[in-house]
């Protein structure tokens, strides 16, 4: 009876990704009856696409037909009322200079719109520098600012929630980050790195995540259900996951859950944000907040500008050698 579906029913989701994720969290948050979403992506359907990609057909990837095109006319075809937009956009990214300063401006002010008005960001994309820039899009929202451009957590519409879903071979990440008062870790709290170029000197087959086949569709599952116990939970997107907290009426509501195909085991977490992230920390947000495009600018041509701001790079030059534990994958933990 406390149960009430219109509160998801209402919201609206940007993804960040149309491929394998965006496909499969579409397709769960049309069951939630889910009617206004956002796909964004700058790729074409390819011929290996469709089986993996719920949303996509062989026709799609014959025709080279855009990725978030082809995907919200498929949400459009088994939902004909939903209010469904895509955008082909290349997110800027740290470490990846390529872009032409015309460009990157253009993608960032399209970026920072579509974050701004919608409630839940999903950043659902194959590479890890990808998601640093919704990321930090995200925790500078927490903090909106009034007319005058101080900070006034009053004003305005409510920040969006921040989502991240992440796979492996035969495991996977669901993970939130702060949401206003309520801190949690973000997905490079445990980076001990600036993001780094992946993708120009990797052939096809190393940019692409290789993993089994159902992760995809149990990740987003729980991503999608995580969010809907947060929507019925009456501290909303703020609330907490400790043991003396109060439960959503769909239950437990996580920071994050890593999911292990193996033994078939979740692993749900409470975090906390470290205070030397190089996308979440104060230092960082606050340099963004006071530069803006010109801080993304100099990111995207040097990511290690992120270690110094952070106090990461401070932090590792004062470790000693002799302090530091090394493993690799045949010792004992």
């Amino acid at each position: 009876p406390e149960l009430e579906p219109e509160r998801m029913k209402e919201r609206s989701f940007l993804l960040l990704g149309s491929g394998t994720l965006g496909c499969s969290i579409a397709r769960t948050l049309m069951g939630w009856g889910v009617r206004r979403m956002t796909f964004v992506d700058s790729g074409k359907v390819s011929l290996s696409n469709p089986v993996r990609q719920s949303l996509f057909t062989h026709q799609d990837a014959a025709d080279g037909r855009s990725k978030a095109l082809a995907a919200s006319e498929a949400v459009k075809a088994v939902m004909p009322d939903a209010e469904v937009e895509h955008f082909e956009l290349e997110i800027p990214m740290p470490g990846h200079s390529h872009q032409s300063a015309a460009g990157l401006k253009t993608a960032f002010t399209r970026l920072q719109d579509l974050i701004a008005r919608h409630d839940v960001v999903c950043m659902l994309t194959d590479s890890r520098e990808s998601r640093w820039l919704p990321s930090l899009l995200i925790c500078s929202a927490q903090r909106q600012k009034d007319s005058g451009g101080h900070v006034d957590s009053t004003s305005g519409r409510p920040p969006p929630l921040g989502i991240t879903v992440a796979l492996g071979f035969d495991s996977f990440l669901v993970s939130r980050q702060t949401y206003q008062n309520s801190p949690s870790a973000c997905y490079f709290c445990n980076d001990m790195s600036a993001p780094a170029d992946s993708i120009a000197f990797r052939t096809l087959d190393q940019q692409c995540t290789v993993t089994r086949p159902g992760l995809s569709g149990l990740s987003s599952s729980i991503a999608v259900e995580l969010i809907a116990a947060l929507v019925q939970h009456k501290d909303g997107f703020g609330a907490g996951c400790a043991d003396g907290d109060q439960e959503s009426p769909l239950g437990k509501v996580p920071h994050q859950i890593r999911g292990y195909l193996a033994d078939y085991r979740l692993a749900p977490a409470e975090t906390e944000p470290f205070p030397k992230c190089i996308c979440c920390s104060q230092a960082v947000i606050d340099r963004y907040d006071a530069e803006g495009l010109a801080f993304i600018e100099r990111v995207t041509a040097n990511s290690s500008e992120l270690e110094s701001i952070s106090g990461l790079k401070d932090m590792k030059e004062a470790v000693r050698e002799d302090e530091v534990i090394g493993f690799d994958d045949f010792d004992d933990m």
